[in-house]
């Protein structure tokens, strides 16, 4: 059986060339094991991601990837006459992440305002049974969703989301739990061990006063100290992500932001191994 990792969510503008190792070392010695890059042409600092990747790669992480999702990517459609476009417009994305493979790519499933459920669950469907067949060494998350009023979106459905990947029925495809996106939109209980025996990588974030998410450890308002815990008994072996913002910590001093990823990193790599870590202090 894997044991789990922790991860980061790596981007150019947290280091690069002859900062990184730097940056990453006190995060390595807390725990750090896993690096999860995301694919997307539009944010800032895209043509330094695929060098940072193949530094990380070097320095001994392993890698993980988060296919884009903010417009004008979409795979809402795919079911229907624009699976082309969708195609031309995430091929080159995941063929990024192929050439680092194996590894776990977290998807959102497809959401519109014009769509109904049923279409975007279709859509969502035909989206991973393409993905599964061109890149057979790509493993497939996807991703719980807060609901949006208004939209039909897949994600926000505990139910759905286990009824979707069981009806594809790959081994290639799990579910990632986003743990912040559950604590944001109210969810407190932990899922049936049907579901989790289903989760093959975890996001994992706090969340400030104003409601805004995405931070390091810092709040308590999360209960992964509960599901973290639950998740290893039941076998988890994937990448459990520290998935953090760099906007929301853009005014701290980086020794600072250091310190508390460094400890976020530390207690996730605790709570994924209790008994190993007891038995160390013993």
């Amino acid at each position: 059986m894997s044991k789990p990792l922790v991860g980061f969510s790596m981007h150019p503008y947290w280091a690069m060339d002859d900062a990184l190792a730097g940056f990453l070392a006190p995060l390595r010695a807390a725990g750090l094991r896993a690096l999860e890059f995301g694919l997307d042409t539009n944010e800032g600092g895209w043509p330094s991601t695929v060098p940072l990747i193949e530094s990380c790669q070097r320095l001994g992480f392993a890698l993980a990837f988060h296919a884009p999702y903010l417009p004008p990517y979409t795979i809402a459609g795919f079911a229907g006459h624009e699976r082309a476009k969708i195609e031309a417009d995430y091929a080159p994305m995941l063929d990024i992440a192929a050439r680092f493979g194996p590894a776990t790519v977290v998807v959102h499933g497809a959401q519109s305002e014009t769509r109904s459920q049923d279409e975007v669950y279709a859509d969502t469907v035909a989206f991973f049974q393409w993905a599964l067949e061109r890149y057979p060494s790509l493993t497939f998350a996807l991703e719980n969703l807060n609901a949006v009023p208004g939209r039909a979106r897949i994600g926000p459905d505990r139910a759905e989301l286990l009824r979707l990947v069981r009806e594809i029925g790959d081994p290639q495809l799990g579910l990632c739990w986003d743990m912040g996106h559950d604590a944001q939109s109210g969810v407190r209980d932990t899922p049936q061990e049907a579901w989790l025996r289903h989760v093959c990588h975890v996001h994992v974030h706090d969340i400030d006063g104003q409601g805004l998410d995405h931070f390091p450890l810092l709040y308590g308002r999360v209960p992964y100290q509960t599901w973290l815990p639950v998740l290893a008994a039941v076998g988890f072996g994937g990448i459990v992500t520290l998935e953090i913002k760099g906007r929301q910590l853009s005014e701290m001093r980086i020794d600072w932001i250091i310190k508390v990823l460094a400890a976020s990193i530390g207690e996730i790599q605790q709570l994924l191994s209790p008994t190993e870590l007891t038995g160390r202090q013993a």
